[in-house]
């Protein structure tokens, strides 16, 4: 080996000392002695040129070396496979395939907001998957009756609210499909369930919503590209867009670019999502399946959801259970105190983890602690001086979780006038 390494020492050298020239067509080697070697590198080493490039040789050879030493150490089993297993192997087609002549992957708007998707907003995507397996029998019937696809319904509430049933905008969009308080009213989310106004409850949400997109659908078909302009932009709004478009594709640059900006990317992104959930396996996307079983159970001792939260930890769920028992009681403000006897919806999986562990030790002490210093004795309701030009439905829309009818009943206010005066004060509850 040392007189292999001497070997291509000296031809590094002779580059070194000789001039370029034409090599011949066929050059035969000519055997060297071990003096002649000696002697070479002896003249190399006088030269600082040719000592670089011998140093820089043997420098990578030492390296090569040590990497070719650390694969073959961590080469796994599989790797002493035939090579026609390997080929075959390297070649293999993933189960789910993705069919690129689609249109829609075709579009570079969906592509690039695919790109967000599978990079910084796919925790978004794992996170709804995740509150929707528990809201499924709810939410989903009104859209299956009336053969709306699932994935369109998870893209929905995957942009609108991430499946959180609470979720609200500056703008008073509410709930898992973010209802305006007009658009709920005209497809009957309405009236007061519990501590929220009908849009936080998810059956009544979810059967606006369907009755939604099922009014476009009469308009654009199976379109969804419209049917979603429609949904973000307004039906109105977007109705007059597409008649002075003369009904065209919505892409077309002169159509889209009429659209509001907001609604533009929405409409790529929510498309774009629901590519994601038909065929995640395609995305390399891995929804788990989930238990989303439910049960009932009564609280044996005053309790709320965040000390249940507290109590269940992470049990089978690595962000632990509080956002799956506030979207399962969303009746409820987090606040709230849960009497005796009270009945609470909780994932079915946690009903042993409840009888046996979320009462009567130090753990739920400490959670009610914490529970009564986060939400402190303080007044349920505030009072706010009326202004000209307000009305019950203005001011419900200001504090955002309290409903007309609510603020009517705590003021003595009659239907269906609903008359206010400025410069009086209205009692109204508090968030």
């Amino acid at each position: 080996m040392r007189l292999l390494l001497i070997f291509f020492a000296l031809l590094i050298f002779s580059a070194c000392q000789q001039k370029a020239v034409k090599p011949e067509a066929n050059p035969a080697p000519k055997p060297l002695d071990t003096a002649q070697l000696i002697a070479g590198i002896e003249q190399c080493q006088a030269e600082p040129l040719c000592l670089d490039t011998l140093n820089e040789y043997f420098a990578e050879l030492a390296q090569q070396e040590k990497i070719e030493a650390q694969l073959a150490q961590d080469e796994p089993p599989e790797a002493a496979e035939s090579s026609d297993t390997a080929a075959e192997q390297a070649t293999a087609l993933p189960a789910a395939m993705i069919d690129m002549n689609q249109p829609l992957l075709q579009n570079v708007r969906v592509q690039a907001a695919l790109n967000e998707w599978l990079t910084w907003k796919r925790p978004k995507l794992i996170e709804t998957w995740q509150n929707y397996q528990f809201l499924r029998n709810k939410i989903w019937p009104p859209f299956e009756v009336k053969n709306i696809p699932e994935a369109l319904l998870l893209a929905i509430i995957t942009q609108e609210s991430g499946g959180r049933v609470h979720s609200m905008s500056s703008a008073g969009a509410s709930g898992l499909f973010q209802f305006m308080p007009a658009t709920a009213r005209r497809f009957g989310v309405q009236g007061t369930i519990g501590d929220y106004d009908a849009r936080y409850h998810p059956e009544s949400a979810a059967k606006g919503a369907a009755n939604y997109i099922q009014e476009q659908r009469q308009l654009y078909g199976d379109n969804y590209a419209k049917i979603l302009a429609a949904y973000n932009a307004g039906e109105n709004r977007f109705k007059r867009l597409n008649k002075k478009h003369q009904n065209q594709s919505i892409w077309n640059s002169p159509f889209f670019y009429d659209l509001p900006s907001e609604t533009q990317d929405y409409i790529a992104i929510v498309l774009s999502a629901m590519l994601i959930y038909e065929n995640p396996g395609a995305y390399n996307v891995t929804l788990d399946p989930v238990d989303g079983a439910t049960a009932l159970i009564r609280a044996k001792a005053d309790t709320s959801l965040s000390e249940l939260a507290v109590c269940f930890g992470q049990h089978n769920k690595t962000m632990g259970w509080y956002r799956i028992l506030r979207n399962l009681n969303s009746s409820l403000k987090a606040q709230r105190v849960i009497k005796q006897n009270a009945v609470v919806v909780i994932p079915q999986e946690l009903k042993g983890i409840y009888e046996n562990n979320c009462h009567d030790n130090d753990l739920m002490t400490l959670a009610k602690t914490i529970h009564d210093a986060d939400f402190p004795d303080r007044p349920v309701y505030t009072y706010y001086k009326i202004k000209k030009g307000d009305s019950l439905s203005s001011i419900s829309r200001k504090f955002k979780c309290s409903s007309k009818h609510e603020i009517a009943q705590l003021n003595a206010i009659k239907a269906p006038r609903y008359l206010i005066n400025a410069g009086k004060k209205l009692k109204v509850p508090k968030c």
